[in-house]
């Protein structure tokens, strides 16, 4: 991917200046890089953690949780040059002791003020929210607010914004035999629920893949379109995981029944190409309207695309037949997973 002219000037006017950034005090740093990134890059905002005294501090490049500007995100921070005084990293982390808390006006709100339970929303985790602290009628609107902004300290940015899903505020009482948690040990419990409930382990899965298999049927143009979905159910072990973040689907037409045969072999033999060597992993095909298409989500684009240029070029695939979409949350294949499972 080439890199934008905003970015390469963003990190030259700062190596210019990160000598003199160095000797202000943290707060005026912030701001000091706040005000170099904006006139190059809009949607982002720097932090700097650390204290006065550190000879080295970090730099948390940030999209304040917005998915859409989490690729100009990850190439700002992927283009960072050497630096003297100041490491960089994406997203803002979790913050490390779960007790704290907010002010707005004279209304406080603080992580044990909020109790928390784990659903499930397309492959995402939903979230049901009740305050466990009197509200006034007039703070209802900001305590939802400071809430999110909890939750994203709590949880940390990416996962906040790519793992959960549905956010609903309740007012009843909770049933005692719920999983109900304060806030401020929510951390943990939404791990487990990740790992154990939705059976995100993070880990590619070994021998045989469970698949299933799905028609679809829906009205076009008072046409019968019909979809045949294959869906690999191992690949959820993976779903979501933070560098398994690009949907890369390789398109084929399908005229006829030796032309489906062979676009199956194909893209099984391209799966094979990413999976032996962990680029990334096939989670479904979708036949549809003479197209055969597969999806596989990889962590590096041009890595993915480089592996899978010989197969391509002997079969004389052309390799705009791949096409990339940005989908950490997995949309693509959450659209159809939810079916027959």
């Amino acid at each position: 991917m080439a890199v934008s002219p905003e970015i390469q000037a963003f990190w030259q006017a700062f190596l210019l200046a990160e000598d003199e950034l160095k000797s202000r005090p943290l707060r005026e740093r912030v701001e000091r890089a706040n005000e170099i990134l904006e006139r190059h890059v809009s949607g982002l905002a720097l932090e700097v953690q650390g204290q006065e005294s550190d000879a080295v501090h970090e730099i948390t490049a940030t999209a304040h949780g917005d998915l859409e500007r989490f690729p100009l995100l990850l190439q700002l921070v992927a283009e960072a040059p050497p630096l003297e005084h100041h490491t960089v990293r994406a997203f803002r982390e979790r913050t490390k002791n779960g007790e704290f808390g907010i002010r707005m006006g004279d209304f406080s709100l603080d992580t044990s003020d909020l109790l928390v339970a784990c659903g499930e929303d397309d492959g995402r985790i939903a979230l049901q929210i009740r305050f466990d602290v009197e509200v006034p009628d007039d703070m209802q609107d900001h305590a939802q607010q400071m809430a999110y902004i909890l939750l994203d300290h709590v949880l940390g940015e990416y996962d906040f914004a790519v793992k959960v899903g549905a956010v609903d505020f309740t007012d009843d009482v909770p049933d005692l035999e719920a999983p109900w948690t304060p806030l401020e040990s929510f951390a943990r419990v939404f791990d487990a629920h990740w790992r154990d409930v939705l059976g995100r382990t993070g880990d590619f899965p070994d021998g045989e893949y469970e698949w299933s298999g799905v028609t679809l049927q829906a009205n076009n143009d008072d046409a019968v379109d019909t979809l045949v979905v294959s869906i690999n159910r191992s690949a959820n072990a993976v779903a979501m995981r933070a560098d398994l973040v690009h949907a890369l689907t390789l398109d084929l037409p399908v005229p006829d029944s030796d032309a489906l045969s062979a676009a199956h072999a194909f893209q099984d033999q391209a799966a094979t190409v990413l999976e032996q060597s962990r680029l990334g992993i096939l989670t479904l095909v979708v036949t549809r309207g003479g197209r055969r298409r597969a999806v596989y989500y990889v962590a590096d684009v041009e890595r993915a695309r480089a592996a899978l240029a010989p197969l391509l070029s002997r079969d004389g695939i052309a390799a705009d037949t791949l096409d990339v979409e940005f989908d950490p949350a997995w949309s693509r294949y959450f659209e159809f997973a939810i079916y027959g499972n």
